[in-house]
């Protein structure tokens, strides 16, 4: 397992993030509760937030991904799908998953191509960032929220190190 880099700040332990997934469970079961979702996880960010939410959930779902480029470091760019998106999303119920809301333009970007065939597309968020300006999407489920701060750990990563952190750390700018 990694160690998080000098500098860094614990902003949300494993236990916290824990009872957030459980949280974040009941509400998703509660609202699509006799609903078959696809549970569509944006990759790779997304991973262990999307597994850990998927197995604590009781309504039927098949998991797929999809890879989404945008980040190069700390560099933001257009987002691109790598890859198809999933042909049997067609006329479903999706759930999609991403480890971190900011400014919202990988969300809402894979939402508005998802949206054209898919029959709902509900968005749900490990965490969002808390910024001067709203996202240019509301994520339907929000875990938790951050400062707005580079942040590793659960997912999130500085050029692909630190995912495997259990917690989720803010880091000084880089």
């Amino acid at each position: 397992m990694s160690v998080p880099p000098n500098g860094a700040v614990l902003l949300f332990s494993e236990s916290a993030i824990e009872r957030t997934l459980d949280r974040l469970a009941i509400q998703i079961d509660l609202d699509l509760e006799g609903t078959e979702v696809v549970g569509l996880c944006v990759l790779r960010g997304g991973s262990p937030f999307a597994w850990d939410l998927v197995r604590r959930l009781r309504v039927p779902l098949t998991l797929e991904f999809v890879q989404v480029q945008r980040y190069r470091g700390v560099v933001g760019d257009e987002p691109r799908v790598i890859g198809p998106l999933p042909e049997h999303i067609k006329g479903r119920s999706v759930l999609l998953m991403d480890d971190v809301l900011d400014y919202g333009i990988t969300l809402k970007f894979l939402r508005d191509q998802i949206s054209t065939f898919a029959e709902k597309v509900y968005t749900a968020v490990l965490v969002q960032k808390k910024l001067s300006q709203p996202p240019k999407i509301d994520a339907d489920y929000v875990g938790l929220f951050a400062p707005d701060k580079f942040l590793i750990g659960r997912g999130m990563d500085l050029d692909g190190k630190y995912r495997d952190l259990p917690a989720i750390y803010a880091i000084p700018e880089v």
